[in-house]
């Protein structure tokens, strides 16, 4: 299956997201894992769709996500970069845009190591929590912990 670039836009503007989570491990210098990630979730019946996407954008893993769905999930930051860089050249239509910015600086401070820092995962934070997300709490909690809470 070969995907335009057209396509793909259209496509993860309806199904993708860009997703940034902080965690607490305490084997990182500061006790904290930044872990940026591209998702697209799709019915099992739909899985040749997220191989073709690990083909388009040279990564990524494609697994079962829960019951009958499986995801196409990039975390690796060659591969983020990749993602980053075509959407960049091909830039989504809908609000989801104003996600991909933010998450873009977010792996832009991953690979210049940054979020190995406070500060690091402080700006982190700043611009995760104003992503699409199911718990700013935790993020609070980071920042407290951090002593900027």
């Amino acid at each position: 299956m070969e995907l335009s670039p057209d396509w793909v836009v259209g496509f993860v503007d309806g199904e993708g997201c860009f997703h940034v989570s902080v965690n607490r491990h305490p084997e990182m210098t500061i006790g904290y894992q930044v872990l940026p990630e591209f998702v697209v979730v799709q019915h099992q019946r739909d899985v040749q769709i997220l191989h073709a996407l690990k083909r388009f954008f040279r990564g990524g893993v494609v697994r079962v996500n829960h019951g009958e769905r499986w995801c196409f999930r990039a975390r690796k930051l060659e591969t983020l970069e990749q993602v980053c860089s075509f959407f960049q050249r091909h830039p989504l239509k809908t609000k989801k845009q104003i996600d991909f910015v933010k998450f873009r600086k977010v792996v832009r401070l991953v690979g210049s190591k940054e979020h190995l820092t406070a500060e690091g995962v402080k700006k982190v934070i700043g611009l995760a929590k104003t992503m699409n997300l199911a718990d700013p709490q935790r993020f609070e909690d980071v920042l407290a912990d951090l002593g900027e809470g």
